[in-house]
């Protein structure tokens, strides 16, 4: 049995707010924890697997992003630009203006991709191609190469930082858990009981599926050093619906460490 600080009232008198403290208290169960073990260890789990999966998804976006823009990168600089000539400006309704160069040991004549002011101005003109594919060509400075097309889904993009932070997210919850759990722990080796008297307990419905009820309470108790102490607590865990909810009045317990860890049962 947990050791009582002060004298007890009668067990059957007393309010517990969790059943399982009932047990807790005459040594036969468990203090009834908020923290379980098995949700740390879950919480703990998932913090490193989306950690992990996070950052190889960024190290693997980054370096196929890198890849991609070296490789054009390279294309580009391998490109080769050499003089050209624009033939076919002569007056004749069939001639053409085109454009006339020399590549690899070749003569070229083709037509410009899209119509240039001033192509028979007898000025100097560049053309640029492809190594390898001289027929793959455009007007300097413009590129033969197509717009580049390295942009990754943007599932992969986003992918990798979401779960970063989801696994920032878990490390969150964790770190309140593994505090309260450490917190129940010196409450239960090192705390003893008190009596206590409920002052007004209100309960919460919440709202929407996802805000679950609360219950906050108002106690008086004597300390063992025998001031008098007022302290309210929020409750999200207990075994009470708004209609059962403990009349002003109730006796209940108080796990006791020092004045400033303490808990109602």
């Amino acid at each position: 049995m947990q050791r009582a600080l002060a004298p007890l009232p009668d067990l059957s008198s007393i309010v517990f707010f969790r059943k399982a403290n009932r047990a807790f208290v005459t040594g036969r169960g468990p203090f009834a924890v908020e923290a379980s073990m098995g949700v740390r260890r879950f919480m703990r789990w998932g913090m490193w697997l989306f950690f992990v999966v996070g950052v190889g998804i960024c190290l693997v976006v980054g370096a196929i992003e890198f890849r991609l823009h070296r490789q054009r990168a390279d294309l580009e600089a391998s490109l080769v630009t050499v003089d050209a000539k624009v033939v076919g400006c002569d007056s004749s309704a069939t001639s053409v203006p085109h454009f006339v160069y020399k590549a690899e040991g070749k003569t070229y004549e083709h037509f410009s991709h899209q119509t240039l002011a001033g192509m028979c101005d007898n000025k100097p003109w560049k053309i640029t191609y492809v190594p390898g594919d001289p027929d793959k060509f455009a007007v300097a400075p413009d590129s033969p190469l197509p717009e580049a097309d390295d942009n990754l889904d943007a599932e992969y993009i986003v992918g990798g930082p979401v779960l970063v932070f989801l696994a920032a997210f878990y490390w969150m919850i964790n770190w309140f858990q593994n505090r309260r759990a450490r917190k129940e722990n010196s409450l239960v080796s090192e705390g003893g009981l008190l009596p206590a008297e409920l002052i007004k307990a209100k309960y919460y419905s919440g709202s929407g599926d996802g805000n679950m009820p609360s219950l906050r309470i108002d106690y008086r108790f004597k300390a063992p050093d025998g001031q008098l102490v007022d302290k309210r607590q929020s409750l999200s865990h207990f075994d009470f619906y708004a209609k059962t909810v403990p009349p002003a009045g109730s006796t209940i317990l108080i796990l006791y460490v020092d004045k400033e860890l303490f808990e109602a049962l």
